[in-house]
């Protein structure tokens, strides 16, 4: 597995592997002093990346708090996520995280960081001493052309899918709250209304033939 940093104008950073990430990744660790990053799992394993990253991405990363974690399959990504990143020996940086959440929109947000990334390195290679495997793992693929594989885009398309959000609270013309009647609470309401008391008939008079 091969793995590359990778940056845009705007200070997003993320990693994008060569192939499908076999464990979930729960944060990145980065060691300012060594340069290297080390991939922390969610079942308490890790990876040690074997490239430092390059001192003057430095001051980008300490203003990251969150980091995206992508991978490419068959010229499409497969993987798109976004985890802490947190720095080795950095206290402070741990009460930064308990404000910090992931976006709502994971997908959306890692590809529109890999259609804007303009800078890049390896920071991890199978055999880091073998220099022709130091180019970038997409090749001549600029990672603005990278699409989403068919299983992600369907994902994507749920993602971004507007849903109906029941507010029963919701604030009202007025100053005050109003309460907002679901639509099939409100239909059940009408078709009591309708009813006669006495023998449930639908035409909504009563007895003197007067609504």
């Amino acid at each position: 597995m091969d793995v590359d940093f990778l940056l845009t104008e705007t200070g997003e950073t993320g990693l994008l592997s060569s192939e499908n990430l076999f464990k979930k990744v729960a944060g990145v660790l980065f060691d300012h002093e060594s340069g290297r990053m080390t991939l922390e799992y969610t079942d308490m394993d890790y990876l040690d990346l074997n490239i430092p990253v390059e001192p003057e991405f430095f001051g980008t990363l300490d203003l990251c708090l969150l980091i995206h974690i992508g991978a490419v399959k068959n010229g499409h990504i497969s993987q798109a996520y976004q985890v802490p990143l947190m720095f080795l020996n950095d206290p402070y940086r741990g009460e930064i995280f308990k404000h910090v959440r992931t976006p709502p929109k994971p997908l959306e947000s890692f590809f529109y960081f890999i259609t804007h990334c303009v800078l890049g390195q390896p920071v991890h290679r199978k055999d880091a001493g073998d220099e022709d495997t130091l180019g970038c793992i997409l090749g001549d693929t600029l990672p603005s052309a990278l699409k989403f594989a068919p299983h992600m885009e369907r994902r994507r398309a749920i993602e971004s899918r507007p849903e109906f959000v029941y507010s029963p609270n919701a604030p009202g013309i007025g100053l005050g709250g109003a309460a907002v009647t679901h639509p099939a609470e409100r239909t059940k309401a009408i078709r009591e209304k309708r009813k006669r008391p006495d023998d449930g008939s639908p035409d909504g008079a009563n007895e003197d033939g007067k609504e």
